[in-house]
Order: structure tokens, then C-alpha cells, then sequence
């Protein structure tokens, strides 16, 4: 395994950015990394072997978010909360910010995951060892989730397209 502050550096940024888009809690997103940044650290002393680190730190990252909703209960509508920012340079607009919101939030949480990962620029092979799914369903998962967000963007009486 390459140096912990290279992983580090190589990989927080990106980290963040998939889970504030899980949480959309900045404050949250802090302690999750340190979580999972101390976890790796931490295999890493133990030379416990981790073959594809970036992939091991999706699905940390992931699980991680997902214990704090359960653990929160914060299972909610994004409707109903004020005051989150999803931290996107290609939207342009608050509205359509909000808009982006709402439709990631009535996915499910591995399915949004997966959207999440396919805005990062991941391929296929990566979603599906970070998902741990087959190859073989990723496109075919996406392809829905992606139908399903356009589908409520067009309830919404909005393009994007």
C-alpha cells in the first residue's frame, strides 16, 4: 500500500465530495472521514492487506454515512430541511441546486450511492467493486436510477436536458 499522506491527499477531497452528497451535513462529513481515515491508518499498521484502496475507501465512506443516518434516524424527505448546501460547481442556480436534492433523496441510499459515484467520473468496474455488485448489474442499475431522477425532474416541470 503507497503511503498513508499520499493516500490521504490523493483521496479526501474526493471523499468529501461523495459524502456531503450522502449526509448533506458539512459538520458530519468531518468526523465520517476522520472515521474512516483512522480506520485505513490503522489496517495499514496492522499490514492487513487492502488490494484496491480507493474502492476500500468508497465503501467506508458509504457505510460509514449510512450509520450515521441510521444512527440519527435521519432517514427524511430533503424537502423539509433548510439551509443544506450540496457544494456542485455545475449548479448554477439555487434552484436547481434544491431540485438535484430532492430527486437524490427519494433514491435509495446504495442507488444514490452509485449516482453519486457515477458524477465522480467512476467507471463501471470501480462502481460495481465499491457497490459491491456484479459488473453486469451496474449499467443496468444506473440506467433506472438515472430514468427515475429524470422522471422527477420533469414532475418538477424543469429541464435539464
Amino acid at each position: 500500500m503507497k503511503s498513508f499522506d499520499k493516500i490521504y491527499e490523493q483521496n479526501y477531497s474526493i471523499m468529501y465530495r461523495v459524502a456531503l452528497k450522502m449526509t448533506g451535513d458539512k459538520d458530519v462529513v468531518h468526523d465520517i472521514l476522520q472515521e474512516v481515515f483512522v480506520a485505513l491508518y490503522e489496517r495499514s499498521k496492522k499490514a492487513e492487506a487492502i488490494l484496491n484502496c480507493s474502492a476500500w475507501l468508497y465503501k467506508a465512506t458509504y457505510f460509514k454515512c449510512i450509520d450515521y443516518k441510521k444512527d440519527k434516524h435521519r432517514f427524511y424527505d430533503l424537502d423539509t430541511v433548510s439551509g443544506r448546501i450540496v457544494e456542485e460547481e455545475t449548479y448554477n442556480k439555487p434552484e436547481e441546486k434544491e431540485l438535484v436534492r430532492k430527486a437524490l433523496s427519494r433514491l435509495d441510499p446504495k442507488v444514490r450511492f452509485m449516482v453519486i459515484l457515477y458524477s465522480e467520473g467512476m467507471s463501471y468496474k470501480e462502481m460495481a467493486e465499491a457497490c459491491e455488485m456484479p459488473f453486469s448489474s451496474v449499467g443496468k442499475t444506473l440506467s433506472r436510477a438515472l430514468k427515475k431522477l429524470e422522471k422527477e425532474f420533469k414532475k418538477e416541470c424543469y429541464e435539464m436536458f
